[in-house]
């Protein structure tokens, strides 16, 4: 992990706490005891067969599918995930992930706030009802512009019933943003591309499995150096617009 003026931090695919329960391995990478404030993003991946089931009696959770294939089961609702699936988890639900495939199943998530009585429950939930709407998949989201070149899609957001928590996927194309600033907390993780994290007085390069944390207010950007679009998957605190960003006078 590196340190950048205002709090920034870029971390690598190598940082992060590793622990293992059954076929889920996950790497605790952005959290309190990293330097975060409110938001803690753990990338997990699963082997084929079917986790323990979570819970976070306190916090909201949006999760990702980066690869693989499988099933995330929500209150005992399934939801079919697959490359560019996005989940909201509202709290209190009970959830548990199945890779019904035979290749590593890759989920990024992120709990807003970072929930301390997180834990695993022994039985998992019994569907009762109507199957709510929590699942979206980024090609059915519209795109939205932010500048002048770069894009974002809503993924977990209100119509999922999201309070607190906004989660989006953005594309950088080769270029360099316009320092600013935002009025909440941020972590990304860089699924595509490499570019460099500009501080006021520090920059730090990043790759594909890179995380970074942007506390409120740090004036910073995002530069594209290669020749291939950077795709990142954001997620922020309190729920917002990627697009809201500040400029000095």
């Amino acid at each position: 992990m590196k340190i950048l003026s205002g709090g920034c931090r870029v971390y690598s695919p190598e940082d992060g706490q590793i622990s293992s329960v059954g076929n889920w391995t996950a790497r605790s990478v952005i959290g309190k005891a990293s330097g975060a404030d409110r938001i803690a993003q753990t990338i997990s991946d699963y082997a084929p067969g079917r986790s323990p089931a979570l819970v976070n009696p306190n916090a909201e959770e949006v999760l990702y599918a980066a690869s693989g294939s499988g099933i995330c089961r929500v209150n005992g609702f399934a939801y079919e995930l697959r490359p560019g699936a996005a989940v909201f988890i509202p709290p209190k639900a009970i959830y548990e992930i199945e890779n019904t495939g035979v290749e590593t199943l890759r989920m990024v998530a992120v709990c807003c706030p970072e929930d301390p009585q997180r834990k695993i429950v022994d039985a998992p939930a019994e569907a009762s009802g109507d199957a709510p709407h929590l699942m979206v998949h980024e090609e059915n989201r519209q795109s939205i512009r932010a500048g002048i070149d770069r894009q974002f899609r809503y993924l977990a957001y209100t119509d999922l019933g999201c309070k607190q928590v906004t989660q989006f996927v953005g594309w950088i194309p080769p270029s360099k943003a316009p320092f600013h600033y935002h009025t909440y907390e941020e972590g990304i993780a860089i699924l595509e591309g490499h570019g460099i994290v500009h501080t006021d007085d520090d920059s730090c390069e990043f790759g594909p499995g890179c995380s970074v944390y942007f506390p409120v207010g740090v004036r910073h950007c995002v530069e594209n150096v290669g020749t291939t679009t950077i795709k990142l998957l954001g997620v922020f605190y309190p729920s917002g617009s990627p697009g809201a960003a500040y400029e000095d006078d």
